[in-house]
């Protein structure tokens, strides 16, 4: 990594940080540059204005959490492919994160609040749903002959898993447990 990669993921690293910590509304341009130990100019001259800012952010971020499952799934597989189902255990217990403890969970909240009320970003998360479903199909299709059809079912539960998790009545496990065993009866 060179050194101009460095500082831009140091200031996207201070982006999150901010966002994670404080929320959309106490993000600004000086904030970040002091987070992230720069001038402001400095900053500018990496990113122009905050939506930009926030434009690479998301793409960083998001980046990162497709990175992280990527890992995880090689570690799982490294040795021998496991069954379909402890591929769905260990996925679904990746991707269904619980409630507002988790900073993930808070980050994504914050994208998805900021993107309602800017196009530019709004488009940003679109192509990194639309990529991340391509990605999640390629990854589901050596475990399963429908990867379109998971996908379709998996995306908006889990996204829905993050705000109602602490009030629906089943536990993670249970949850787990019933989506492995809807999604075998389907793949059938």
């Amino acid at each position: 990594m060179d050194k101009k990669e460095e500082r831009l993921n140091h200031i996207l690293k201070a982006t999150i940080t901010i966002l994670s910590e404080e929320g959309a509304e106490k993000l600004s341009m000086r904030k970040v540059a002091k987070n992230a130990n720069l001038s402001l100019s400095n900053l500018q001259y990496y990113y122009k204005d905050k939506d930009l800012l926030l434009i690479a952010t998301v793409k960083y971020y998001f980046e990162s959490c497709q990175e992280e499952v990527t890992q995880a799934i090689a570690l799982l597989t490294a040795e021998r492919m496991p069954s379909t189902e402890v591929f769905l255990r260990k996925l679904l217990n990746m991707l269904l994160l619980e409630g507002k403890s988790n900073d993930q969970v808070l980050m994504f909240q914050e994208i998805w609040t900021l993107s309602a009320r800017n196009e530019e970003l709004e488009r940003a998360v679109e192509t990194y749903y639309k990529n991340y479903c391509t990605w999640l199909i390629d990854l589901i299709s050596k475990f399963s002959k429908e990867p379109e059809v998971i996908v379709s079912l998996l995306i908006p539960f889990i996204e829905g898993y993050t705000i109602v998790n602490n009030v629906i009545p089943l536990d993670k496990e249970r949850i787990i447990q019933m989506m492995v065993k809807l999604i075998s009866s389907m793949d059938k």
